[in-house]
């Protein structure tokens, strides 16, 4: 239809909530009638999926007559304010089709998989985890929470399930990595990203590890790779390369390119950067600069 979403999850503090619902002026909220209570004082119309469904049904169910382009928005994620308030980042349908299209065909998702949503709803691997799926009518199972924190219950909820692909965020992926496996489990490939990874996979681990890295800022992913079994090394895993049309730079103070094991800056371009932060031009402008080895903007 054109619009915009933004995630809200109830687990976040009410002033991270009244905050996000201010800065972002949403004017309708979608939520259950059990998470009112959590909701602070805000000016949206509010629809309760649950008490509200009959009359929603009775709406017409053909497709909306769409005029959205690349370049429309697609969805704001608010960064963790870990340095001060929690920025909107503000996401266009062009960088989530690049993040859909590039997965799709790097990992031949198709409608026979069994992928995991294992993220909070506010983080931005959840988009990750849900579109490209969908995109190609794959299965998405949801693990609950007593499931998510104890890795030897998620390992068994991944095999029950016949998982075939699943993300998870880097400190959980390095406990599952050390677990026993059975040699024929449905997983073939497991993602992980968010932090960084310390440890090779072992011999025994019979399916592929792929070591991903981006900002939100870049629409989840800009850099993955496949990590591979190894002897004993101070060199810690990789992060990979650029994925589809993503262009990463290390540049000095000048943005020159430095010398090969020269420190710098790490730069990224491409058809993932995201519009900017919302409410924030002179923040935008600071963080988002013309690409100097580009003829585009």
């Amino acid at each position: 239809a054109g619009g915009a979403y933004v995630p809200l999850d109830p687990a976040y503090p009410s002033e991270r909530l009244a905050f996000m619902l201010e800065d972002s002026r949403v004017p309708v909220l979608l939520t259950k009638t059990h998470l009112a209570k959590k909701l602070p004082l805000h000016c949206c119309h509010v629809v309760y999926l649950d008490k509200e469904w009959e009359e929603i049904a009775q709406h017409g169910k053909e497709n909306l007559t769409s005029k959205v382009t690349p370049s429309n928005l697609a969805y704001v994620i608010y960064t963790s304010g870990s340095t001060g308030n929690p920025k909107g980042v503000l996401v266009e349908h062009q960088g989530l089709l690049n993040l859909v299209f590039w997965h799709l065909q790097a990992f031949s998702v198709s409608s026979a998989d069994r992928a995991t949503q294992l993220a909070g709803s506010g983080f931005d691997a959840s988009v990750w985890e849900l579109w490209p799926y969908l995109a190609v009518g794959a299965s998405i199972y949801i693990a609950n929470e007593q499931t998510r924190i104890f890795s030897e219950q998620l390992r068994d909820w991944l095999i029950a399930s016949a998982i075939t692909i699943c993300f998870l965020p880097t400190p959980l992926a390095e406990s599952l990595l050390l677990l026993d496996w059975p040699a024929n489990v449905a997983l073939r490939t497991l993602l992980t990203g968010g932090d960084k990874l310390h440890n090779y996979p072992l011999p025994k681990v019979p399916f592929k590890l792929v070591n991903n890295y981006g900002p939100t800022e870049n629409t989840v992913v800009t850099t993955s790779g496949t990590i591979t079994t190894r002897e004993k090394t101070d060199i810690a895993p990789p992060i990979g390369r650029p994925i589809a049309n993503t262009q990463v730079y290390l540049l000095d103070e000048k943005l020159q390119p430095v010398a090969i094991g020269v420190p710098g800056e790490l730069y990224i371009g491409g058809a993932g950067l995201a519009r900017g932060y919302l409410n924030r031009p002179d923040l935008t402008q600071e963080k988002f600069i013309p690409n100097p080895f580009s003829n585009k903007p």
